[in-house]
């Protein structure tokens, strides 16, 4: 779920998702943000060692029966704190139809509609910015849904993109951008955040490893944010590949 290391072609990640057998039972873990980001570190450059130009790649599970852990107490946690907004996360006997995927079409644009509003707060709380029903279906609450989750998954994330709150990376594998924020405004933030910080020279991967809300980004959908700053005339690429910018003062 949620990395760059995560982010691997969907080739190599059905070939890894067969590679280990789990041998032993692992300590939970308790995930500080600075656990948080040795984690989106070691996972980029896992990423990187596999297709280091794979623009292509996108994210499909944890690599590792640790990382697995790690991303299972995040979702943990991300989902207590949304439980206080959304009551029938919290109070599951209660709404128990909230579980069910329901018959009628209206009722089910209905239901999807309330957990697309989840989802999207559960993905900003995650730091995911590419999502699969493969993923989503790991962790709960998503992973209650009957009778069938993934269907249910991808009624969801089709709402997202009915809503312009993400786009199809793959429909057909299910595989999702998730724009909890625009281009534009991730664009402006980047702008300010360079400005004020005094580090308006950068490349991607620096940005990156400074943002870590922008880790798990594809190059190419950042890229593209960057491209929004040039075309404004606030910021200039300073190499052919688009590798380096610099923010116009």
């Amino acid at each position: 779920m949620v990395r760059r290391g995560l982010i691997v072609s969907k080739e190599k990640a059905r070939e890894r998702s067969k590679e280990k057998e789990r041998d032993e039972l692992r300590a939970d873990v308790s995930l500080t943000e600075e656990d948080w980001l040795d984690l989106l570190k070691k996972t980029r450059e896992h990423a990187e060692s596999l297709a280091e130009s794979d623009e292509t790649a996108v994210l499909v599970m944890p690599i590792t029966e640790e990382e697995e852990k790690k991303l299972e107490e995040l979702a943990r946690k991300a989902v207590e704190k949304l439980s206080r907004r959304f009551v029938w996360i919290a109070k599951r006997g209660r709404y128990g139809f909230m579980f069910v995927i329901p018959t009628s079409e209206e009722e089910k644009d209905q239901w999807g509609a309330e957990w697309a509003g989840f989802t999207i707060d559960w993905c900003r709380e995650m730091l995911m910015h590419i999502v699969s029903t493969r993923t989503l279906v790991m962790f709960d609450p998503f992973n209650e849904i009957r009778p069938d989750r993934h269907q249910a998954v991808k009624i969801i994330l089709g709402v997202l993109v009915k809503e312009e709150l993400g786009r199809w990376v793959d429909e057909a594998e299910g595989i999702i951008r998730i724009t909890w924020k625009t281009d534009d405004e991730w664009a402006d933030e980047i702008r300010r955040w360079a400005l004020k910080t005094g580090r308006t020279t950068f490349t991607l991967f620096k940005l990156q490893e400074y943002r870590k809300d922008l880790a798990t980004l594809p190059k190419s959908e950042l890229r593209y944010i960057l491209q929004r700053l040039v075309e404004k005339k606030q910021a200039k690429w300073l190499d052919s590949e688009r590798e380096v910018v610099e923010i116009q003062v």
